[in-house]
């Protein structure tokens, strides 16, 4: 019961419950201490009461044992006179001194009456007249003092026998008397204090000899603990008697009971003007909080606000005020909210890349237009390493599957569209750190670079042109010195041939044979390395000679070393690791470097290229003694189309094709120059890796 009272509070206003708090604060205390107050005055009175009760029946007990004393002294001194002196008018005397005796007898030692003196009957007493009863004659055999029954003579009035024996010649007589009792009624009526208690008397056997109220004499009458009443007895204890005080509590505690509904009263006063200011209280203290809470559900359902106005400089003023702050600053964000929103559905929608939200457990749990356009319905519900990479477990190097990758996951993949052409796509995976679990950690992102990878690949191949272009003179001048030999000794053979030369053996004529092969072989490996430089081609995997790649790249640019006079050294290590990639690449980064070392230095310069281990890597490194460069060009040299050198010189491609093709293969490039004192590139290949996995994979048909 108190728990749904608690729980019936909770849930009602505030103004309720201050209304609440101020009627049990104001009433509570009040009733405990009337509660207190009474309880402790009841028992006071109550205890007040029955002390008062208890010297009454006290006082009155003694006076009736005390005249029941006197009543047995005379009667003692009758006993104790001779029998001469009881022959005279002592009986008479006996009545005259006490208006209580009723009459007056001698009994022999058989009981029977001898003598008697009566106020209302003969005094000659009849023939074996027996005057004892049952029990006086029982007690006359024992006792000195001997106590009859309450009796009521002939005209209703209530009597007491009393005898003491004595002895008269050797043999157990006594005197008696007949007691009337109405003088003790008389006195018992007497006391009387109101109409509410009563004084009342019981003998041994229980009967009511004396009572306030006569119409209760002569009833039976227990004397038994009464809840309804205050009351004391006593007992008389010669008499056997009982002598009972008795008061209703209703009328004992009627002052208090009176004092409690004036109390009661003044609570009700009091609760009304404490609920009068409780409920001045709950709307003065609530009202701000209902303006608040109705502020606080416009602004959660969306709507506007109006500002809360209180003249008030309170806590309640102060947070009115603030609330007002929040709300305003809050509708203005709402209103940036909306705004960023909307711009960021432009760009996610037209960005021209998917986005797809994924969660722990590789569930797109949402997708922008774009990527929804790529892919069927039915095919959503797939997991993404299935929907997106084709294939039918979790992909390896990607944040989900290893949290602890840093960055995001960058991969190329080759896909088919719907209308099976064969797109360039570029997948990266970005963990997402204030994410709500379950509606997407991870976010996905799809871009289609078939434009910018054929972009990339004609800059590059522009490059190259541009190179070949720089190097034609050279190509020239190094074809044209083999192709003179083979010409001279090709038209010294046909002469000496056509001369009959006797002297022309099988053996100067293998000599002769050899040095054509010889330069017809140099030919075809310099046009052949100018056709391998200069052919386009995509990104193939294979393993590469770093060597033969290397010195592939000198002959290049051979020529120009030697018409410069450059000292050229080259330092490659044995037993280098394995690099994957495309080696076509890897020759035209060198071929890049060197030309721009061949460019910065004077003549008779010095250029060093070398390869060696540096941790899982491949160091490249190619330096020179040239020029240098300008420390404010060095944050941008990377940049395409910026160049250091005069025009006509370069195209400012180089370094930007450079540093493109080394992050395809997932390396870094590091340059270092001092103005004057030359320049060393560095460049860092990781070895035994595949930086780019190109896996077909049809959009529609799900082939991996």
């Amino acid at each position: 019961m108190f728990n749904k009272i608690i729980q019936w509070l909770h849930a009602q206003p505030m103004r309720i419950k201050v209304l609440v708090f101020g009627l049990i604060m104001s009433t509570l205390p009040l009733l405990l201490i009337s509660s207190y107050y009474y309880y402790h005055v009841k028992m006071d009175l109550k205890e007040r009461i029955l002390d008062k009760q208890e010297l009454m029946l006290d006082n009155l007990s003694g006076e009736i044992e005390l005249e029941f004393n006197q009543m047995f002294q005379r009667v003692q001194m009758f006993a104790s006179l001779t029998e001469q002196e009881k022959e005279k008018g002592v009986f008479y005397e006996l009545l005259q001194q006490n208006e209580s005796i009723e009459e007056a007898v001698i009994t022999n030692e058989k009981g029977y009456v001898e003598k008697r003196v009566s106020r209302y009957r003969l005094n000659l007493p009849d023939e074996n007249e027996q005057w004892f009863s049952e029990d006086m004659w029982s007690a006359f055999q024992l006792k000195e003092r001997i106590y009859g029954k309450v009796e009521f003579n002939q005209f209703g009035q209530p009597v007491m026998k009393l005898a003491i024996p004595y002895l008269e010649n050797g043999k157990r007589k006594a005197v008696g008397a007949t007691i009337q009792l109405q003088k003790i009624i008389g006195k018992i009526s007497s006391l009387r204090q109101d109409h509410f208690s009563y004084l009342y008397l019981l003998d041994r056997n229980g009967k009511v000899i004396a009572h306030q109220d006569n119409s209760k004499l002569h009833q039976n009458k227990l004397v038994d603990d009464n809840h309804d009443v205050l009351g004391v007895r006593t007992e008389i204890k010669d008499l056997g008697w009982t002598m009972v005080m008795e008061q209703s509590k209703s009328t004992a505690y009627a002052p208090i009971n009176e004092m409690v509904r004036n109390g009661l009263m003044v609570v009700a006063i009091v609760t009304l003007i404490v609920s009068i200011i409780s409920i001045y209280a709950g709307i003065y203290f609530t009202a701000p909080i209902v303006l608040l809470d109705k502020g606080m559900k416009n602004l959660k359902a969306g709507c506007q606000a109006a500002p809360i106005k209180l003249n008030r400089d309170d806590e309640f003023g102060k947070l009115s005020q603030s609330f007002n702050e929040m709300s305003k600053e809050l509708q203005e964000k709402t209103q940036r909210l909306k705004q960023e929103k909307e711009r960021l559905n432009v760009i996610v929608n037209g960005i021209g890349a998917g986005l797809a939200l994924v969660t722990k457990d590789y569930k797109v749990t949402w997708m922008n237009p774009v990527l929804e356009n790529w892919f069927n319905k039915d095919e959503v519900e797939l997991p993404c390493y299935t929907l997106i990479g084709g294939t039918s477990r979790p992909c390896e190097n990607c944040p989900i599957t290893c949290p602890g990758l840093t960055g995001s996951a960058d991969m190329i993949m080759r896909m088919k569209n719907k209308q099976n052409v064969e797109r360039l796509f570029r997948h990266r995976v970005f963990p997402l750190n204030h994410a709500i679990e379950g509606e997407g950690e991870y976010l996905v992102m799809i871009e289609d670079i078939t434009e910018q990878k054929e972009m990339e690949e004609k800059i590059i191949q522009t490059d190259k042109l541009s190179a070949l272009g720089l190097m034609a003179s050279g190509f020239a001048h190094e074809v044209n010195n083999p192709l003179a030999t083979i010409n001279v000794y090709a038209e010294d053979l046909i002469d000496r041939l056509e001369q009959n030369d006797k002297d022309l053996d099988k053996v100067e004529m293998a000599y002769y044979l050899s040095k054509i092969k010889e330069n017809t072989e140099r030919c075809k490996r310099i046009t052949g390395n100018l056709l391998n430089f200069s052919r386009k081609s995509n990104w193939t995997l294979s393993q590469i000679n770093i060597k033969e790649t290397i010195q592939s790249s000198i002959g290049l640019v051979e020529h120009l070393l030697k018409k410069k006079g450059i000292i050229f050294l080259a330092s490659i290590e044995e037993e280098l690791p394995i690099l994957i990639g495309d080696s076509l690449k890897l020759m035209q980064v060198l071929v890049n470097l060197i030309n721009n070392a061949i460019d910065a230095v004077e003549n008779e310069g010095k250029i060093n290229i070398s390869a060696k281990k540096d941790k899982d890597s491949v160091m490249f490194s190619v330096s020179d003694n040239g020029c240098g460069i300008p420390k404010k060009a060095l944050p941008r040299l990377f940049d395409p189309f910026y160049t250091t050198k005069p025009v006509g010189k370069g195209t400012g491609l180089g370094l930007s094709v450079c540093y493109g093709i080394v992050e395809e293969f997932g390396g870094s490039i590091h340059l270092e120059s001092n103005e004057g004192s030359g320049t060393t590139v560095q460049v860092s290949i990781p070895a035994e890796k595949r930086v780019r996995e190109e896996t077909p994979y049809n959009l529609s048909e799900k082939e991996s």
